[in-house]
């Protein structure tokens, strides 16, 4: 079993922009890692432009965890929350001449780690929206350069299907970590995280 290539991203944002930075990092990601046929739109979040996957699918499975995550850093009393998207490979195996067995073969994950802050002044708003902005253009920039730079691991395109590497988003429980989690994953990534 190869190693997948791993990502880390770790930001610091005011508690309430939470879900729209969240949502501009995982649509970043898939939007570079999705090696189908997508229709490409623009978002505008404080003063930068992302860009998405127009697909209801999509938005439906990122809107489903950002709830998540927002709501686990709620229920939890965190101001710290971790997220990972992982691409995989199906690939098949043969056992002998009568047997083969379909495995997932992760290949690359995206740890993402936000850490909140309650602004209680203005001045507070101020000094966080500029540095956030600050951080979340150094992030989409480098997982752009991620993309770009970071190839030779991508698996070949074997697959006529639209999207050829199903990927997860998964949020470890609360007293798990990233290797804890990393294991659950290639070890069996149809199970839920």
């Amino acid at each position: 079993m190869t190693t997948p290539e791993v990502f880390s991203i770790n930001l610091t944002v005011d508690k309430s922009v939470v879900p729209d930075v969240l949502r501009a990092i995982l649509h970043t990601i898939l939007f570079y890692r999705i090696f189908g046929n997508i229709k490409p739109r623009e978002v505008d979040l404080l003063d930068i432009t992302y860009s998405a996957i127009d697909d209801p699918e999509i938005e439906k499975v990122v809107d489903e965890k950002v709830e998540q995550f927002v709501r686990n850093l709620e229920n939890h009393g965190n101001q710290k929350g971790q997220i990972s998207v992982t691409f995989h490979e199906k690939k098949r195996t043969t056992r002998n001449a009568w047997f083969s067995k379909e495995e997932d073969i992760c290949w690359e994950q995206w740890a993402v780690t936000i850490t909140t802050v309650i602004c209680h002044t203005e001045r507070d708003k101020l000094r966080i929206r500029k540095d956030m902005d600050r951080q979340l253009s150094t992030c989409l920039f480098n997982i752009i350069r991620y993309v770009n730079d970071k190839k030779d691991h991508i698996p070949p395109i074997t697959s006529l299907d639209a999207n050829p590497f199903p990927y997860q988003i998964a949020i470890p429980p609360t007293n798990d970590s990233w290797g804890s989690m990393l294991r659950k994953i290639l070890t069996d990534p149809s199970q839920p995280v």
